[in-house]
């Protein structure tokens, strides 16, 4: 499994690296969300914990999703899937290297996403942005997991980055309300206490979209 996984990863990261089609996209979309709610906010809402985690975490989803759904489709160009499944890999190799690969273009694009909410939303540079790191490592991975598994089924429709976002929008609403309740807290300086059960949320959401993922991309995938 992990010689299949090395191979799978090192395939898409070097289709990244060549086109960086999903980083693009990633960036430009949270850019443009982050304008949009800066601009909505207004000038108060500079130095707000509340209002700069909110638009952190919505411009992770808006970005996220599409970005998936684009990674995701790449494997149904010319069939590529149904040569994947034909190969002595198992399906859920498969799964687990599409998740790896769209979380860590997510993770580089929530580097530049940092760097952005600091310039238009007035924050310090300081340990707090650390402290965020992986709050967000876990969000992107579950936002990844459901993504890969229901842009697996949505792909192949013709509304299928519509259908993703309707889909997995409302699954991941309690992982969202946990990311935003755990980055408020801690760019308000909070200490561990007050973001230990948001955690604990983030954490059971994405062991329960990874389990999902692990055992029904067999089935879903073509």
């Amino acid at each position: 499994m992990l010689a299949g996984l090395r191979f799978l990863l090192h395939k898409d990261l070097t289709l990244e690296r060549r086109g960086g089609r999903v980083v693009l996209e990633l960036c430009v979309l949270s850019l443009l969300v982050l304008v949009v709610l800066a601009i909505a906010y207004g000038p108060e809402a500079g130095g707000r914990p509340a209002s700069a985690a909110g638009a952190l975490w919505v411009a992770l989803i808006l970005s996220g999703l599409p970005a998936a759904s684009l990674a995701v489709a790449a494997e149904h160009e010319n069939d590529c899937i149904k040569g994947l499944r034909l190969s002595p890999l198992e399906p859920s190799t498969i799964y687990v290297a599409k998740v790896a690969g769209v979380g860590l273009s997510m993770a580089v694009s929530e580097a530049a996403l940092l760097l952005l909410l600091v310039l238009f939303f007035n924050l310090q540079f300081d340990t707090n942005l650390l402290r965020l790191i992986p709050i967000l490592l876990l969000g992107a991975l579950g936002l990844a997991a459901l993504s890969t598994l229901l842009g697996t089924t949505t792909s192949r429709l013709r509304a299928g980055e519509m259908l993703l976002a309707l889909l997995a929008a409302p699954l991941y609403v309690p992982e969202l309300i946990a990311g935003i309740k755990a980055s408020t807290a801690v760019l308000g300086g909070s200490g561990l206490t007050a973001v230990l059960l948001p955690l604990k949320i983030l954490a059971a959401c994405d062991l329960l979209f990874v389990t999902c993922g692990y055992l029904l991309f067999e089935y879903l995938a073509p």
